[in-house]
Order: C-alpha cells, then structure tokens, then sequence
C-alpha cells in the first residue's frame, strides 16, 4: 500500500470535516451517502462521527514515556552533563 504524502492526507482530512458538516447540516443525509459525496471512506467518516480520533493525533502504542517524562529525563542528562 502506498503511503500518503502530506498534501494528500491534509486534502482527505479537509474531505473528512466538509462530510461531517454536511452531515450535521442536512438530517436526511447518510454516512454512506456522504462518504461517496466528498470521496472519503465510509468507516472513517462513521469513526469520526462518533468521536474517534484520527490516526496521526493518537499517541504512538511504541511510545513508552510521556512528553513530560521524556523532557525530565533530558533535563537530567543535560545537568549531568554540565
């Protein structure tokens, strides 16, 4: 599978919020409908819909340390450092 280049996700990510405004506008329109409408897939744009968040704004299951944690720990090693 190819990956998506940046334009490319930022183009399918404004596709995604015009659907879920076209959703919320008009009562009578279906996911499915909508999907094929603004050329997103269905699942996504039902996954958004109820709350879940994209992929690339999700914290990575790899990373073992918080933000906070990781900062610490380089203020440490710097301060030992000096």
């Amino acid at each position: 599978m190819p990956q998506r280049t940046n334009a490319q996700s930022t183009l399918n990510e404004g596709n995604i919020q015009l659907a879920l405004q076209a959703l919320k506008r008009d009562a009578k329109l279906s996911v499915r409908r909508a999907a094929h409408l603004y050329n997103v897939p269905r699942k996504t744009l039902s996954d958004r819909r109820a709350g879940k968040t994209a992929r690339r704004d999700c914290t990575p299951n790899s990373m073992k340390l918080t933000k906070t944690e990781e900062s610490v720990i380089v203020l440490y090693i710097l301060d030992l450092d000096s």
